[in-house]
């Protein structure tokens, strides 16, 4: 094989210590030819360096030179515009390994060679790669229905985009069509997100309710994703919510939930007749539109393949529970946020009507802030949005109760904005309206004696309602995957006006990304030679990119999903897997090539 070699003296960075003459005349009879230069990363230099391998033409070329993290793309461009295999090249790092750590220069000089043997003998065992070109599928899966998912999935559906739309429950929306008002204008919620529903299901997204990820593998552009489908046995295309199925099923299983977008008859599979095994079909018949009601679905798994996958899965509410001191889920009238949002909507538990369980109108209301946040022992962080709508309470149970009085007990106080501060001034203004600062949630505690106690250090004041505004839970675990992006609440507590912007930008985003049309992927590809693996399945546990499958009892390594980590090769006990640009013959010749060099330096005494 005809191999040459580039000496880089790095500025003199390298030479100060390697003296490229020595080391010339040490390796010269070992390869076509060697010649230095500079600095060969400058663009003045790579042009030179390009010129000069097209006319020698080598088949191998080493780089003598810094180490291959900072400068091996250039070089491999260089090789690739001289028309040489840019896996034909190898990098010898004499800056950082030799130079910049070796005082004495007899020792650089032996060490450069040393590690010149080592590159050159592995060289002699390379063979020539070639990256894999790999179509992009710009089909685009969205896990979660709430007001990200919806706002993401109607833009990239109309962006011309294949959209899987995944939802978990058997409505969407998420937790914002609990909201009857909004802050900071007191917009209706649903009324914002119920058109945007209507043009997910009149469209062609393919939306998944009661679904869920089982399974993800792959990379930008080539995403492999295992989807579980449940049955809700109604087509939400078609149902058109007008609940004559209601009246005449005998159990009430089936119910139009006005609390649920899109607003369709929803079935308790518990209750439903037909679903246990008995002959009812009154729903169907008295349905006035064909095939809204299917009895027939069943539970479902799909492999998908899409080319991203955005998550929008919204936040949870930290448990209130682990704090019993404060009542919750302990006493009666102690609720928290989203609870009572859904007590204020008129399309809730009692009409939008604020009562205690005893039916009658709260004469005092506490409302405790950063429940959890701002706390070191559960969320140090701010949730942002609580006291913004603590202070939409405030306004509505005004509204609607305008002799209650209404007590907030605050840690910190966060109005960003000039809208939200509206609310906050309404309640400071408002003389039946207080606001007491706590620094710890242990100051405070509520005790159910011959009333609601909210006992803050030495008072005791009487309460008939109180809302705990929990921390937000923005954690999700997703899989380590390229190609995965979050958006919404998901990331951290957003208003829904900032989870709108962001779904947009990340919509953006994608569509930017999507230009390219195919992806180039690395050669560093797993191979198994059939005739020493012994299908023990080892590597199928191993591999962290899934790329190894069991197909028909022969383990298969999917060459679009190999990253070339080498953990199979390692962990095969038959060494029935090699990787191609790593293969055993060249990792050993290169050991050895460091041994002989070694060997050689060591007895052969001064190389001068």
């Amino acid at each position: 094989m005809q191999i040459g070699v580039i000496f880089c003296s790095c500025a003199g960075q390298i030479t100060e210590k390697v003296d490229f003459e020595k080391l010339k005349n040490l390796i010269v009879n070992k390869v076509e030819w060697i010649e230095k230069f500079d600095l060969a990363c400058s663009d003045k230099t790579c042009k030179e360096i390009i010129e000069l391998l097209k006319i020698r033409k080598p088949k191998g070329l080493i780089i003598l030179t810094c180490s291959p993290k900072n400068k091996e793309s250039i070089f491999q461009s260089i090789a690739e515009q001289a028309g040489i295999n840019p896996y034909m090249l190898n990098i010898v790092n004499i800056r950082e390994q030799v130079a910049w750590v070796t005082k004495d220069k007899e020792k650089a000089l032996k060490k450069a060679f040393i590690l010149f043997n080592g590159a050159l003998e592995r060289l002699k065992k390379q063979k020539p790669l070639f990256k894999m070109e790999i179509p992009i599928c710009d089909d685009i899966m969205i896990v979660g229905g709430g007001i990200a998912g919806i706002v993401a999935a109607k833009n990239l559906y109309k962006a011309g985009k294949k959209v899987y739309l995944i939802e978990k429950d058997n409505s969407l929306g998420g937790k914002v069509v609990r909201y009857e008002k909004i802050f900071p204008d007191l917009a209706c919620g649903p009324c914002m997100i119920h058109p945007m529903i209507e043009e997910v299901l009149n469209s062609e997204i393919e939306l998944r309710f009661n679904a869920e990820i089982k399974e993800l593998k792959g990379f930008f552009g080539s995403i492999f994703a295992q989807v579980l489908s449940k049955p809700i046995y109604i087509n939400p295309k078609k149902c058109i919510g007008c609940a004559e199925c209601e009246a005449v099923c005998p159990t009430k299983a089936i119910k139009v939930q006005p609390m649920k977008l899109p607003q369709i008859a929803r079935i308790n599979p518990e209750l439903c007749l037909n679903l246990n095994g008995q002959n009812c079909d009154l729903c169907i018949r008295e349905c006035p539109v064909p095939e809204a009601i299917r009895f027939g679905e069943t539970e479902k798994i799909e492999n998908l393949k899409v080319g991203a996958l955005l998550w929008a899965t919204g936040f949870e509410l930290m448990n209130c529970e682990i704090l019993p001191e404060l009542g919750y889920g302990k006493f009666k009238n102690v609720y928290h946020a989203l609870e009572f949002e859904e007590i204020l909507n008129s399309e809730g538990p009692t009409s939008g009507e604020i009562i205690t369980d005893s039916e009658v109108p709260p004469k005092r209301i506490a409302i405790v802030h950063c429940v959890g946040s701002l706390d070191e022992d559960y969320y140090p962080y701010c949730s942002k949005i609580c006291c913004q709508y603590a202070f939409k309470f405030n306004r509505i149970i005004r509204e609607r109760l305008p002799e209650t009085e209404i007590l907030h007990f605050v840690k910190e106080i966060v109005i960003p904005g000039k809208d939200a501060y509206k609310l906050y001034y309404q309640a400071i203004k408002d003389p039946l309206t207080k606001v007491l600062r706590y620094k710890s949630l242990k100051e405070l505690k509520i005790i159910k004696e011959d009333s609601l106690n909210v006992y803050f250090r030495d008072n005791k004041t009487s309460c008939d309602v109180v809302v705990l505004c929990p921390a937000i839970n923005s954690e999700v675990k997703t899989e380590e995957i390229g190609g995965i992006f979050l958006t919404g609440s998901v990331k951290e507590p957003m208003t829904i006006n900032e989870t709108i912007s962001d779904a947009m930008a990340q919509v953006g985003n994608l569509l930017c990304l999507f230009k390219e049309e195919k992806i180039i992927k690395e050669p560093s590809i797993a191979k198994i030679d059939y005739n020493k693996c012994s299908r023990c399945g080892i590597c199928l546990c191993q591999c962290p990119y899934k790329a190894v499958e069991n197909e028909k009892g022969k383990v298969k390594i999917i060459e679009i999903l190999c990253q070339g980590c080498g953990i199979c090769v390692a962990s095969c006990p038959s060494k029935a897997i090699n990787l191609d640009g790593y293969s055993d013959e060249e990792i050993i010749s290169e050991i050895s090539g460091i041994l002989k060099s070694a060997e050689e330096v060591e007895y052969g005494g001064d190389l001068t």
